[in-house]
């Protein structure tokens, strides 16, 4: 073969049980130079329906194809060439998107399968599962990477109003076209909800199972927090600089060995009705800095008033009714029912 010629070839993926698993290089089958490797048989007449090994092309970036899915091939040196010896083997790049569908693009049976291969009934693998997944909304610029059961990364940018695309973008932004360019957004997205007929979804923060957005001057209008008494004066969906927006059912950060440090150049806010601190089973609750000053006062200003004569000589009194609004607030704390401005 001419050294400078490269073969490409299109191949069906055939059912193979070591393609996820590692076999030691001691064993018979072991092979540490055909990690993730696929069996497939060409399209073509090339080999005689006799079935090979294919590598990945990209040991860093994996995306395995299916069994019935259609791979790109090509043949170039192995690891066995030397400066004097070329040795050769097939590498395969990506499925061939033959049924436009984010799941699964099997199309079994065009390469010439034996009857006994026929008659398995063939399967995508061993464990897939089958699932209908809408495709992302793509916009111009756009790089996107999309799981086959509804998980994404999306690196985008501020869209325009007025493109030709089937649903807006759920972020705006300047619109200046100096800035355009120069505006970034990603958006982390996991679990969506999926359109009849492979139409097209969007990210939605409120609905997504879980998920990311790091902005840089984007508003994510339909953001809404659960609780909207907030301190803060700018509401996350109408500020405009650089956030970093994280949305699950349960947000857990976990500091290994060392402190979990929270910094801010203005305030901390907690927003929730129950905030509970320490290691032990019986935490303590979160103490309300105001309302428990607000109480020490209400507290001396019946000290100084009611324990006093008109002389003003301290006075026994032994009526408990003077310390029943003392006694109703301080309940209020320990049930932990109390609000901000209750006092």
């Amino acid at each position: 073969m001419d050294q400078t010629n490269i073969q490409f070839d299109v191949a069906e993926v055939l059912e193979y049980d070591y393609t996820y698993q590692y076999i030691d290089p001691s064993q018979p089958d072991g092979n540490v130079n055909k990690l993730f490797a696929l069996r497939v048989r060409s399209c073509n007449n090339y080999f005689n329906a006799k079935p090979f090994f294919a590598r990945p092309a990209n040991m860093n970036m994996k995306q395995i194809p299916l069994v019935g899915e259609f791979v790109l091939i090509y043949k170039t040196f192995n690891q066995d060439s030397t400066p004097t010896k070329r040795r050769e083997s097939w590498f395969y790049l990506t499925a061939v998107d033959v049924q436009s569908s984010m799941n699964a693009n099997l199309l079994p049976g065009i390469s010439d399968k034996t009857a006994n291969e026929i008659s398995l009934q063939i399967k995508p693998g061993k464990t897939f599962q089958f699932k209908s997944v809408s495709p992302l909304q793509p916009y111009e610029g756009d790089f996107i990477l999309e799981g086959r059961t509804g998980n994404s990364i999306r690196f985008s940018n501020t869209i325009r109003p007025g493109g030709a695309y089937s649903i807006s973008a759920p972020w705006q932004g300047e619109t200046n076209e100096d800035h355009l360019s120069t505006q970034p957004i990603i958006v982390l997205s996991n679990g969506r909800k999926n359109q009849p007929n492979r139409k097209f979804v969007v990210e939605n923060i409120q609905q997504d199972d879980a998920s990311l957005y790091l902005t840089s001057t984007q508003k994510l209008s339909d953001f809404r927090l659960n609780n909207t008494i907030r301190q803060s004066k700018h509401a996350e969906s109408a500020f405009n600089r650089s956030q970093l927006i994280g949305v699950a059912d349960r947000i857990t950060l976990k500091a290994k060995t060392d402190v979990v440090v929270l910094d801010s150049n203005q305030a901390v806010e907690l927003n929730a009705p129950l905030i509970s601190i320490g290691v032990k089973k019986e935490k303590e609750p979160g103490l309300h800095s105001t309302a428990v000053e607000n109480l020490f006062n209400l507290f001396l200003q019946i000290m100084s008033t009611s324990l006093r004569d008109s002389n003003g000589a301290p006075i026994i009194i032994s009526d408990a009714t003077f310390f029943s609004k003392y006694q109703t607030e301080l309940n209020k704390l320990k049930n932990n029912n109390i609000q901000q401005d209750t006092y």
